[in-house]
């Protein structure tokens, strides 16, 4: 990340350490599952077959995209001074660099932490209480009838 213009250089990310650290694989072998991957690719309906040959460079392609995500993912949370990369160090890296900025919709900012749950009494207690939905303050009661032709029509 350069500090005058507030992006993240993925080039930046130490290769040399991280590929020391992970698993050497076999050549012309991909560590993601072969089977799941062509199964994801059939999954697309506009692809009516698939080489096995181009099965396999998705493959690689999808491992390079999950390792440079990752990385960079890491590099921000090392910048927090923290060693576990969180989801917001994701969603960091998906609004600074331009390489993941396609994900931008689908991996959003910090997603609210989720409430402690209740006892059954409290949560049957709260819902009688509850006032009406959104919905429902726009909406006006109204009875539905259906006259002898079928149709169907709201009444007040």
């Amino acid at each position: 990340m350069t500090e005058d213009d507030d992006t993240i250089d993925v080039e930046a990310v130490p290769s040399e350490q991280a590929a020391k650290e992970t698993h050497e694989r076999e050549a012309g072998k991909s560590v993601l599952p072969f089977a799941r991957v062509q199964k994801i690719i059939k999954a697309d309906k506009d692809l009516p077959m698939v080489a096995r040959d181009a099965a396999f460079l998705i493959s690689m392609a999808t491992e390079e995209f999950i390792k440079r995500l990752a990385q960079a993912s890491q590099k921000v949370a090392e910048r927090e001074k923290r060693s576990t990369v969180q989801q917001r160090d994701v969603a960091t890296v998906t609004r600074r660099a331009d390489e993941f900025f396609f994900l931008d919709e689908i991996i959003s900012g910090p997603q609210p932490a989720t409430a402690k749950r209740k006892p059954r009494a409290l949560q049957e207690e709260q819902s009688v209480l509850e006032e009406p939905t959104l919905l429902d303050r726009f909406m006006k009661k109204a009875e539905v009838v259906t006259d002898e032709d079928g149709l169907m029509y709201a009444t007040q």
